[in-house]
């Protein structure tokens, strides 16, 4: 095999290797751990989360909006106030900070001011997130009508 041949060889198999296990990150779990209320229909909630990374990239959440849903109607507006950080080849511990607006306060007190007994099989999420791996391009993450309750096993 000659040098020319050996070398675009070599690079492919690096870079395929490299990125290879990205189809491998595994959400293990999301918490909500705290709720910061700033008026009657916004609030900042942060969530905490354990992902395990053994890819060679780190992932950079750089984005991520949506609405929550409940029957047909946006129930609320959901937006990522800041990027996060994925390390690779580990598992971590992360948090999100996200801005939740009300979108119809109407609905809210409707379904009463108690969420301990909301369930979360009434909603479901339409959202769109941003996510960068380190030396690749972007990667835009869509769900549509995906159930709250099965969130966490659909990512």
């Amino acid at each position: 095999m000659t040098y020319r041949r050996f070398f675009p060889f070599l690079f492919a198999l690096l870079l395929f290797t490299s990125c290879s296990k990205l189809g491998d990150i595994e959400l293990k779990g999301i918490e909500v751990k705290g709720i910061e209320l700033i008026t009657t229909t916004s609030a900042i909630i942060e969530m905490e989360y354990v992902i395990q990374n053994p890819s060679n990239s780190s992932l950079i959440l750089r984005d991520a909006d949506g609405f929550l849903k409940r029957g047909d109607v946006n129930f609320a507006q959901i937006t990522l106030l800041s990027a996060d950080t994925v390390a690779s080849k580990r598992i971590s511990v992360n948090r999100l900070r996200f801005r939740m607006d009300i979108l119809d306060p109407l609905s809210l007190l409707s379904m009463g001011l108690n969420l301990s007994k909301w369930k979360f099989s009434d909603f479901v999420v339409d959202a769109r997130a941003v996510v960068k791996p380190t030396g690749r391009r972007r990667k835009v993450i869509k769900l549509r009508n995906v159930p709250m309750d099965k969130l966490v096993d659909r990512l």
